[in-house]
C-alpha cells in the first residue's frame, strides 16, 4: 500500500519536473534527500508521529532553504508533513529514482568495493556499461564493502540482474567450488 502511495507522489513530482523543464534539477534534490535520510537523527524525526507537524514544517523549510531544493521538491516535503505521509519518503525516494532512470533512459549501476573507486574508475566502467547496455546515461552507486578484499562487483541491468564479480572473495569463492567438485569427483 505505502509502495502505491509513494509511487503516485513520485510520479507527480516526475510530472511536474517535467513540466516545469527542471526534472534534473528534482532529481539533485532527491538524491540529497536520500542522503538526509541516511542521517537516523533526521529520519525518526521527520518520521514521528509525535513531532508536531509546524515543527517538521520549520525543519523542511529551513533544510529547503541550505540545499537549494527546487519549489517542487519543497512543496512535496510539506505535502507529506501535511498529509500525515512522512513514513513513505523512502519507497517514495526509490520510486521517483526509478521513474526519472526510465524517463531519461538511465541504467543504475552498482559497483561494490572493499575501498571508494576513483572517479576516473567510475568512468571508465560507465563506459563499459553504457556500451553493454544501450542505455544513454549510466548513474553509478559506489557501495563499499570490506569483505570483498579487492576488486570490484558491477551490478546493473532489470533489478540488478548483470553482474561481473571482478573481486578478490568471487575468485577465492570460485577457487572453493572447484576444490570441492574435484574432492566430491575423487570420492566417486
Amino acid at each position: 500500500m505505502a509502495k502505491s502511495v509513494a509511487n503516485g507522489y513520485a510520479a507527480a513530482l516526475a510530472e511536474v519536473g517535467q513540466s516545469k523543464s527542471n526534472l534534473d534539477s528534482i532529481s539533485g534534490d532527491i538524491a540529497k534527500l536520500s542522503h538526509f535520510c541516511e542521517d537516523k537523527t533526521f529520519y525518526d524525526f521527520f518520521t514521528s508521529p509525535v513531532v508536531k507537524d509546524e515543527h517538521k514544517k520549520e525543519v523542511v523549510k529551513s533544510l529547503s532553504k541550505e540545499a537549494k531544493f527546487t519549489t517542487a521538491t519543497l512543496n512535496l516535503l510539506t505535502l507529506l508533513v501535511t498529509k500525515k505521509r512522512t513514513m513513505i519518503l523512502k519507497d517514495l525516494i526509490k520510486e521517483f529514482e526509478d521513474i526519472y532512470n526510465k524517463m531519461t533512459d538511465t541504467q543504475l549501476v552498482y559497483v561494490t568495493s572493499a575501498v571508494e573507486i576513483q572517479e576516473s574508475q567510475l568512468a571508465q566502467i560507465s563506459e563499459k556499461v553504457q556500451s553493454m547496455s544501450g542505455c544513454k546515461n549510466i548513474k553509478i552507486k559506489n557501495v563499499i564493502d570490506p569483505s570483498i578484499i579487492a576488486g570490484f562487483i558491477i551490478r546493473f541491468g532489470e533489478d540488478g540482474s548483470r553482474l561481473i564479480d571482478m573481486s578478490v572473495k568471487g575468485q577465492l569463492d570460485k577457487i572453493a567450488s572447484q576444490i570441492e567438485l574435484s574432492e566430491q569427483a575423487a570420492v566417486l
